[in-house]
């Protein structure tokens, strides 16, 4: 590290780990922020970080090109750089330039890739983790540093699990790296031979399949709960996104529509069959606007579709 009183640092602010995790380290007076790296905004990729708020001082990239990050970098001579999610495996010429920490959700060595959060909804998990580990040319396999649970509710979904992901980060990010930096935290080894993958996942992943489980399509639209990449459906040919459900619904059906309405309620919930029974929907995305979906569904011969 630098003789300077403060530990300078560029952070990669990709996604929504960036914002919190910004506050934690701005928040330290051991810190000084040098530079952030946000993506140029896509379908992708995108940041939460206020760039015009930050202060002069602090250099701003908008790229996830490598050699204009290599050269940030080694213009800033950080002596650590934070990966808060970034979508690009580097190059030991790149993590040459100072000591490299990325935070991943997931229990490392299990959940490496993306879309963590997704699919632990998806497959039902109880928890998910936070892990700190070092930087290797090889994603999501350096040292572990730390590893923090997060318990998932039945109520939980894909922006709930977020906000107690940056909470924590907010919290302790900054002791979590200044006491690595310190020599204080004994690293885990990351073994590769217990590795599992969790593949990316794209806005046309969240189709929804009435002709599945009910408890299925209830994870898929908790764990897609965004207006980009949500759980969606067409209903008289035009899409809806379905923000929000739920599955207390006990009346049993032997015979079944998949997508059929089967009950509007005058709370503004209808409820839809799947393979095996109703599921009540209660929010949808639609012409822009989070709406009950009694306000465009009228019917119990209604049908929503997955073509």
């Amino acid at each position: 590290m630098s003789n300077n009183k403060n530990i300078s640092l560029v952070i990669f602010a990709y996604g929504f780990m960036g914002k919190y995790s910004l506050e934690g380290l701005e928040k330290n007076k051991n810190f000084s922020i040098k530079g952030v790296i946000v993506p140029k905004s896509d379908q992708f990729y995108y940041s939460n970080v206020k760039l015009k708020k930050k202060n002069n001082k602090i250099k701003i990239l908008k790229s996830d090109k490598k050699g204009q990050i290599f050269n940030f970098i080694k213009k800033l001579k950080p002596d650590v750089v934070i990966i808060s999610t970034f979508n690009k495996i580097f190059e030991k010429k790149i993590l040459r330039l100072s000591k490299f920490i990325n935070i991943h959700h997931g229990k490392l060595p299990e959940q490496k890739g993306r879309a963590s959060i997704n699919w632990a909804i998806l497959m039902g998990r109880k928890s998910i983790y936070i892990t700190f580990h070092n930087v290797i040319p090889k994603l999501d396999s350096g040292k572990i540093i730390l590893q923090k649970k997060i318990d998932i509710k039945k109520d939980d979904n894909y922006q709930t699990i977020q906000k107690k992901i940056g909470k924590y980060l907010k919290l302790n990010i900054s002791r979590i790296i200044l006491n690595y930096l310190k020599n204080r935290i004994k690293l885990k080894k990351n073994n590769s031979k217990k590795e599992t993958w969790n593949c990316s996942r794209n806005p046309e992943d969240g189709l929804i399949n009435f002709f599945k489980k009910r408890k299925d399509i209830h994870n898929l639209i908790r764990a897609c709960k965004n207006k980009t990449f949500g759980a969606f459906c067409y209903f008289k040919e035009k899409k809806i996104i379905i923000m929000e459900s739920s599955i207390n619904n006990k009346r049993k059906y032997e015979g079944i529509i998949p997508g059929r309405i089967t009950q509007i309620h005058k709370n503004g919930n209808i409820d839809c069959l799947c393979e095996d029974g109703p599921i009540t929907i209660k929010k949808i995305f639609y012409k822009n606007k989070i709406i009950s979906p009694s306000k465009i569904i009228k019917s119990t011969r209604d049908t929503l579709l997955n073509d």
